[in-house]
Protein backbone atom coordinates (compact mmCIF):
# COMPACT_ATOMS: atom_id res chain seq x y z
CA UNK A 1 0.00 0.00 0.00
CA UNK A 2 1.55 3.48 -1.00
CA UNK A 3 -0.94 5.56 0.84
CA UNK A 4 -0.71 5.62 4.60
CA UNK A 5 -4.32 4.71 5.46
CA UNK A 6 -4.34 6.78 8.67
CA UNK A 7 -3.73 9.57 6.23
CA UNK A 8 -6.24 8.45 3.29
CA UNK A 9 -8.99 8.77 6.58
CA UNK A 10 -8.06 12.22 7.78
CA UNK A 11 -8.11 13.38 4.38
CA UNK A 12 -11.76 11.93 4.07
CA UNK A 13 -12.67 13.16 7.31
CA UNK A 14 -11.90 16.41 6.65
CA UNK A 15 -13.45 16.21 2.56
CA UNK A 16 -16.91 14.50 4.27
CA UNK A 17 -16.84 17.34 6.87
CA UNK A 18 -16.58 20.26 4.37
CA UNK A 19 -19.69 18.70 2.03
CA UNK A 20 -21.47 18.42 5.24
CA UNK A 21 -20.86 22.18 6.18
CA UNK A 22 -20.71 23.42 2.42
CA UNK A 23 -24.08 21.75 2.05
CA UNK A 24 -25.91 22.75 5.26
CA UNK A 25 -24.78 26.45 4.14
CA UNK A 26 -26.71 26.14 0.80
CA UNK A 27 -29.40 24.45 2.35
CA UNK A 28 -29.76 27.94 4.98
CA UNK A 29 -29.35 30.25 1.99
CA UNK A 30 -32.18 27.99 -0.28
CA UNK A 31 -34.14 28.25 2.90
CA UNK A 32 -34.04 32.30 3.17
CA UNK A 33 -34.84 32.80 -0.71
CA UNK A 34 -31.35 33.01 -1.75
CA UNK A 35 -29.41 31.27 -4.88
CA UNK A 36 -25.72 29.91 -4.11
CA UNK A 37 -23.31 31.15 -5.98
CA UNK A 38 -21.44 29.12 -8.28
CA UNK A 39 -18.25 28.97 -5.74
CA UNK A 40 -19.92 26.69 -3.63
CA UNK A 41 -21.15 24.51 -6.15
CA UNK A 42 -17.89 24.00 -7.46
CA UNK A 43 -16.08 23.19 -3.97
CA UNK A 44 -19.02 20.58 -3.64
CA UNK A 45 -18.34 19.25 -6.56
CA UNK A 46 -14.75 18.59 -6.61
CA UNK A 47 -14.86 17.83 -2.99
CA UNK A 48 -17.32 15.35 -3.80
CA UNK A 49 -14.74 14.06 -6.58
CA UNK A 50 -11.66 13.76 -4.21
CA UNK A 51 -14.00 11.86 -1.67
CA UNK A 52 -14.11 9.07 -4.60
CA UNK A 53 -11.11 9.46 -5.33
CA UNK A 54 -9.41 9.19 -1.84
CA UNK A 55 -11.86 6.02 -1.41
CA UNK A 56 -10.12 4.44 -4.60
CA UNK A 57 -6.82 5.79 -3.82
CA UNK A 58 -4.89 2.11 -3.91
CA UNK A 59 -5.38 1.93 -7.31
CA UNK A 60 -3.91 4.80 -8.19
CA UNK A 61 0.31 5.17 -8.80
CA UNK A 62 2.76 7.00 -6.73
CA UNK A 63 2.94 10.05 -9.27
CA UNK A 64 -1.21 9.99 -8.76
CA UNK A 65 -0.98 9.95 -5.23
CA UNK A 66 1.12 13.39 -5.66
CA UNK A 67 -1.26 14.91 -8.20
CA UNK A 68 -4.28 13.96 -6.50
CA UNK A 69 -2.64 16.01 -3.32
CA UNK A 70 -2.11 19.45 -5.21
CA UNK A 71 -5.52 18.85 -6.49
CA UNK A 72 -6.56 18.49 -2.34
CA UNK A 73 -4.86 21.33 -1.50
CA UNK A 74 -5.99 23.70 -3.96
CA UNK A 75 -9.21 22.17 -3.61
CA UNK A 76 -8.81 23.10 -0.02
CA UNK A 77 -7.76 26.73 -0.74
CA UNK A 78 -10.92 27.53 -2.63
Amino acid sequence: MLYEEKLKEAMLDILENRVSGIADSVQVLVNEGLIPNKNKNTKLDWSIILIHAYENIDVLSEEQHKELDRIYNKVLKL
